[in-house]
């Protein structure tokens, strides 16, 4: 079963490590392991990545590992286990910003620590504090020099280290922390696919991060998914697209930061204006959160999910649901079913026309994007196949969203398992080849050894020449699948096209026309010569008659195919054929 073009991203932890639930996940339909470094420790994470990238090269897929970084979030510490808390309740809170913070536990009953400094001198009396993403809400009651006094709201269970909000704050608190440039550092390491960076707020976080990772490694590949979680990421939002590798809707936080009947239309806005940037969103937080605890979502659920992909999203993503849920392979499977009957429904012509009128052309690479879904919509091809170093020109494809598939060859393994986050973009790894003929016949190869595409399926292929030039995509062509080619000996060099003219005498001469032809020549003789004057080339089983002819090529300039001992009454009149002198073939396109 083919894969769904909407993308699946899947939360892991030291739960789920083992490479039996993995390859089940990965089976399901997971596209992108997420690791979540507020809460992984490294042996954990070792493990990990150590499996999955075993696991990817057994079973020969490509597959993302994205490291989600703590970064600047404020949260509530001081106790081990769940915390009752009940409505009317006074919980006090303290800064506490000493090394010991996450193992330091509170002598007193409902006391608590934040690692937010100063916090009595940030909050007034009435500023709503928000717990937990917001299912616990209170209201500051007191203020003294040294902590706060917060009236709860409603029922909940605290949770450990759970997030600690107060809307519309701008937190005093370094982009990167001690642990942050560590587990970037880490990741950087590692040769992981992404990072994912928490609480963004503007495109100078973005430039530190890239500033860290050349320090540890100039070479790096690593790309940056932006998190969007609060006002300040959204008003500088176009910036953290442009300077991002992608985004992130991280709706969690983002429903605590904005009023909660914005976020869905905040969303909308942030996913249309990433893919029309050709960048990867990722759409996140509670998508199938009920699926923790139940085999079956929500009926709301299956509709966010739903909504997300109607939206255009490249990927959606599980967190609990698959890090400590207890059906994790089920939910994964959950997921795809509701993408691929959305995807199922699409109107991919609409989807195509609007986007192209969104987007800015200038752009080459844009420009033969567009080019190529309108002939493969035209012609009603298969698939889009793609030869690319770099990923850019797939994702251009990506972006105008076309209801076919866009298979992409790369010889390049880390970005092979970075487009698997894409949406629609299936990538095949592929070893670098000097002639673009040659690893064509690669890739149509292994488009038929994986049942990819079929005998007579048409296919637009879209490439830079000469092969191995960065930023030099600048070819369309339509092939056919399975077309037939024989091998003779090119005694005139040269490369021409046109159907073909079988020439049994020289009636067959006088009566067909043989204008922008390739003829196949079952004898020759001198009287021919006028005759010939416009064809494009010549196919010929035997070589008795090579000095005439190659006499003839060399006056007309075209090529002439000898010793092509084949059944050339095997390709048909009338059907189009290549004669390529380099390969010394005749093959049928």
């Amino acid at each position: 079963m083919f894969k769904t073009k909407t993308k699946i991203v899947g939360t892991l932890s030291n739960f789920r490590k083992d490479k039996k639930i993995l390859k089940e996940l990965i089976s399901e339909g997971m596209d992108v392991i997420r690791l979540n470094f507020s809460h992984m420790n490294l042996d954990d994470a070792d493990v990990l990545i150590k499996n999955v990238k075993e696991i990817r090269r057994e079973m020969n897929i490509p597959l993302a590992i994205m490291l989600d970084t703590k970064g600047p979030e404020v949260r509530i510490y001081g106790h081990k286990e769940k915390v009752k808390l009940e409505k009317s309740d006074i919980i006090t809170i303290s800064s506490y910003i000493k090394k010991d913070l996450e193992n330091k536990i509170s002598p007193e009953n409902l006391h608590f620590y934040t690692n937010l400094p100063d916090l009595p001198k940030l909050v007034k009396i009435g500023s709503r504090v928000l717990l937990m993403d917001g299912f616990i809400e209170g209201l500051v009651k007191e203020i003294d020099s040294e902590k706060i006094h917060v009236e709860i709201l409603n029922n909940g269970a605290l949770r450990p280290k759970a997030h600690l909000s107060i809307p519309n704050l701008h937190y005093d608190l370094d982009f990167l922390s001690e642990k942050d440039i560590h587990d970037i550092t880490y990741a950087v390491k590692n040769d992981l696919e992404y990072i994912a960076l928490s609480f963004v707020q503007s495109s100078d976080d973005i430039f530190q991060v890239k500033q860290l990772i050349r320090e540890v490694d100039m070479d790096a590949n690593i790309k940056l998914i932006s998190k969007i979680e609060n006002k300040f990421a959204i008003n500088n939002l176009d910036e953290i697209i442009r300077y991002s590798d992608g985004v992130m809707v991280a709706r969690g936080d983002l429903g605590v930061e904005l009023p909660l009947e914005e976020v869905p239309i905040m969303q909308k806005k942030i996913i249309r204006n990433c893919y029309l940037s050709g960048k990867p969103v990722i759409t996140a937080t509670q998508m199938l959160e009920s699926m923790i605890d139940n085999r079956v979502p929500t009926r709301a659920e299956a509709s966010d999910v739903a909504n997300a992909c109607y939206d255009l999203t490249s990927a959606v993503m599980l967190s609990g649901e698959t890090a400590v849920g207890n059906f994790p392979a089920l939910v994964v499977r959950t997921m795809e079913r509701i993408i691929r009957k959305v995807e199922a429904s699409f109107d991919y012509s609409a989807i195509y026309h609007k986007s192209r009128r969104l987007m800015d052309s200038r752009d080459l690479t844009t420009i033969i994007s567009y080019n190529a879904v309108a002939t493969a919509t035209q012609s009603q091809a298969a698939a889009i196949i793609v030869f690319s170093t770099s990923g850019y020109s797939a994702q251009q494809i990506s972006k105008l969203r076309p209801g076919l598939p866009v298979y992409t060859f790369t010889p390049n393994e880390k970005i092979y398992n970075q487009l698997a986050l894409n949406w629609g973009i299936f990538p095949y790894l592929i070893e670098e080849e000097i002639d673009f003929e040659d690893m064509l016949s690669h890739a149509l190869k292994i488009c038929e050894d994986e049942n990819l595409l079929k005998k007579d399926d048409m296919v637009v292929i879209v490439a830079g020449l000469p092969l191995g030039a960065k930023g030099r995509t600048n070819m369309i062509r339509v092939e056919t699948i399975g077309k037939s080619s024989i091998a003779g000996r090119a005694v005139c060099k040269g490369s021409a096209t046109g159907q073909i003219v079988h020439i049994r005498d020289e009636n067959d001469l006088k009566t067909k026309d043989l204008t922008g032809k390739v003829i196949v020549l079952q004898t020759f003789k001198q009287q021919y010569t006028n005759y010939l004057r416009y064809i494009n080339g010549i196919v010929m089983e035997g070589s008795e008659f090579e000095s005439s002819l190659q006499i003839l090529g060399m006056a007309y300039n075209i090529p002439i195919l000898l010793d092509a001992f084949a059944n050339l009454s095997s390709i048909k009149e009338g059907v189009l054929v290549e004669i390529n002198s380099k390969k010394q073939l005749v093959i049928e396109i």
